[in-house]
């Protein structure tokens, strides 16, 4: 019920800007700062139209042999009231820890290893880590975070 929801909720952007590329929120220099190493984006397939609206920047590196990301998803509501509504429910969906930053409201929650945090109508969810949860970096998604954020 709850996806339903959101997907009623939710958009990708489209709605929410002509064009946008999470990318030119998340740059590959904070994602390396946030990794400590270099990182390589997501691979492209030459074939392919880029598409108007890329809401998911994730950049990627290898660390003792296995991979490592840093990733920011957006998401855009259609207003205020409807983004409140949705994060409180997510918020409530797991056990979470909250978080100082700023102009928004943010929370760890360690089930999932994101860092989500909701400015005005845009909601951002930041990992940083290896594949699983429990191998993913808190502070360094908050850092990711509150870089983000100064930028919305």
């Amino acid at each position: 019920m709850l996806a339903a929801a959101l997907a009623v909720l939710w958009t990708t952007g489209a709605m929410a800007q002509d064009a946008f590329d999470a990318c030119d929120l998340f740059t590959q220099a904070e994602a390396q700062k946030a990794l400590g190493m270099a990182v390589e984006p997501e691979p492209v397939n030459p074939k392919a139209k880029k598409p108007k609206v890329v809401s998911t920047c994730t950049w990627w590196a290898s660390k003792d042999g296995k991979p490592v990301s840093a990733s920011a998803t957006f998401r855009f509501a259609r207003n205020e009231a409807d983004a409140r509504r949705a994060f409180d429910d997510e918020k409530l969906a797991f056990q979470t820890k909250p978080m100082l930053m700023g102009g928004a409201s943010a929370f760890w929650s360690a089930k999932q290893g994101v860092v989500q945090f909701l400015k005005g109508r845009t909601w951002v969810v930041v990992a940083v880590g290896g594949a699983k949860p429990a191998d993913r970096d808190a502070d360094a998604a908050r850092k990711v975070a509150e870089s983000i954020e100064k930028k919305l």
